[in-house]
């Protein structure tokens, strides 16, 4: 048979062990044991044990704080962050309103311009062209007058790419959609022929015979007693019959379109500003022309009031309080979009895709947004990470600071880069002695 042999303890051995359970069985009896800890998650009952003057003293009520902060669970993103609703608006006596398109050739300001119309960062700017790749709506409202921007892409391709030519369509059909078209031009940078060719077509000069035509049947009106410019009953037998059609009909399907110069603050001299006017006047018949500084805040008071005197007596689209149409989610991704076209140069910018895969508001009333950054490999990755995760850090500081002026709260952004798939860039290879050759 096997026989178990249990080690014996000499005497003093055991003598220690029951003292060491005396011990222990008396420390229970003076400690019990304590009740379980709460759930990270839950919010604790500051009322439940507690006298009811807890409420009165703070004293208390900071030790019943619990001692280790509060743990969240990664929400999704709610509807209301991925889609924009609103309230049909409040209408004011008698309202006014105003669809604004702005136009122009890559990276002439117009976003920027609306960003200091609006007077917060809306759109995404940077001094790459092609920024901005969708029509971005922003609302202003002044008054009983509502103004409704468009700002869309540039409407001169910067390189013959079918992206570009997309982008090319979306603004043509933001022009199509605008009462009022502000053709917007770099005051510095010299003007290309596909310039000048949108500006004919768009608000081509008028003809030798239109104008004399104005000229003769602006001699022949007459004044009523209301005081009134009208022309006389015989005044079409007067003009000659050679032209077809009203002398005064316009193409109602074209809307007017207003000059504005902007970056004015970069030209050296005020001449290169007036030449460059006289340039587009010889080639475009113009509503009005003004020089701005989107940067400096320069010429935009003169540029809302002529705007406000071409709104049209419409109801309001928007309530009053409304800064743009995009979701919440597309205003993080136009600011993101912002700080990757200014930081990163060649083609990097345009080559990420984005998406918001975390949405939690915390008690404190802070909001903790999750965002996600693919690119396409672990080198483009390290990029845009940097070293020791410097740009990283960076970008999320710069667009926290950019959300929390938007929305007024609180704002804990955490960014993530997500290559997706791995490779081997050329100092990797070097230093394993494999050549990309082979």
């Amino acid at each position: 048979m096997l026989q178990l042999s249990v080690p014996r303890l000499p005497r003093e051995g055991w003598r220690l062990v029951r003292r060491k359970m005396s011990i222990m069985e008396r420390y229970k009896k003076l400690r019990p044991a304590p009740s379980p800890a709460p759930e990270p998650w839950a919010r604790p009952d500051l009322t439940e044990g507690a006298p009811a003057e807890a409420e009165e003293v703070p004293e208390l009520r900071e030790l019943l704080q619990p001692k280790r902060p509060l743990s969240y669970v990664r929400a999704a993103v709610p509807a209301e962050a991925r889609f924009r609703s609103w309230e049909k608006p409040v209408q004011p006596a008698e309202p006014r309103m105003l669809r604004v398109g702005l136009m122009g050739p890559p990276n002439a300001g117009k976003s920027s311009l609306m960003n200091a119309i609006l007077e917060c960062p809306i759109s995404a700017v940077s001094p790459k062209v092609n920024t901005t790749r969708e029509g971005i709506r922003g609302v202003k409202t002044i008054g009983n007058t509502q103004l409704v921007f468009l700002d869309v892409p540039g409407i001169i391709p910067s390189h013959q790419r079918v992206e570009n030519r997309d982008l090319v369509g979306q603004a043509w059909r933001g022009y199509q959609e605008s009462d009022v078209v502000l053709l917007i031009i770099d005051t510095v940078k010299r003007p290309a022929a596909d310039i000048f060719e949108v500006v004919r077509k768009i608000s081509p000069k008028e003809d030798i015979g239109q104008a004399a035509m104005r000229h003769r049947m602006r001699a022949l009106m007459e004044v009523d007693d209301e005081g009134r410019h009208e022309l006389p009953r015989d005044a079409l037998e007067l003009l000659p019959r050679s032209i077809p059609g009203s002398p005064f009909a316009q193409d109602e399907d074209r809307p007017p379109v207003t000059l504005v110069l902007n970056k004015i603050d970069k030209a050296s001299e005020r001449r290169w500003v007036l030449s460059r006017e006289r340039e587009f006047r010889a080639h475009g018949q113009f509503d009005g022309i003004f020089f701005t500084s989107a940067t400096k805040n320069r010429g935009i008071v003169r540029l809302l009031e002529h705007l406000k005197s071409r709104a049209r007596p419409r109801q309001w689209m928007y309530p009053g309080e409304m800064l743009t149409t995009m979701s919440h989610t597309d205003q993080v991704k136009q600011v993101v979009n912002a700080y990757m076209f200014k930081r990163f140069n060649v083609d990097l910018p345009y080559k990420f895709e984005q998406q918001t895969v975390g949405w939690t508001p915390r008690l404190d009333g802070s909001l903790l947004i999750e965002h996600e950054v693919m690119v396409k490999d672990s080198v483009v990755a390290r990029m845009i990470l940097g070293v020791r995760n410097n740009i990283l850090r960076h970008m999320k500081k710069k667009v926290t600071e950019t959300l929390v002026q938007l929305w007024g709260i609180p704002i804990d952004f955490r960014v993530w880069v997500r290559p997706l798939k791995q490779r081997l860039s050329k100092s990797d290879l070097a230093k394993i002695g494999v050549s990309k050759s082979q």
